[in-house]
């Protein structure tokens, strides 16, 4: 099956890269998905939650990330946000706590919940 390269980027530092079937990005009520063939573009997205895909279509990774840009090009896609972190990395109770002070981590409580 064909894959998409994707690379997780913070301005310091790569935070993810690899191969995919696909890519969800989180634009606003309607999430893009990033396959073979797309076509070229570059795409502002929300902070929420970015989603790997395996080769069955299924989710197999999980970042969340402060709003940002995704360039997007045949079988490419390279993410750039000020803020990726790994959702498995994560500790839920913490993100609980820090979010009584900070609007990105009350976001991660309300997606982490739904999802």
């Amino acid at each position: 099956m064909a894959s998409v390269s994707y690379k997780l980027v913070q301005p310091e530092k790569v935070i993810k890269q690899g191969s995919a079937w696909g890519i969800v990005l989180p634009t606003g009520e309607i999430n893009l998905t990033v396959i073979v063939g797309q076509a070229p573009s570059i795409v502002k997205f929300d902070a929420g939650l970015v989603k790997i895909l395996d080769d069955d279509g299924q989710v197999c990774d999980r970042y969340f990330v402060k709003e940002g840009v995704a360039s997007i090009a045949a079988d490419v896609c390279v993410i750039t946000s000020e803020i990726i972190w790994n959702k498995a990395k994560l500790n839920f109770e913490e993100i609980r706590e820090k979010s009584k002070d900070d609007d990105f981590c009350e976001m991660i409580v309300d997606k982490w919940t739904a999802d």
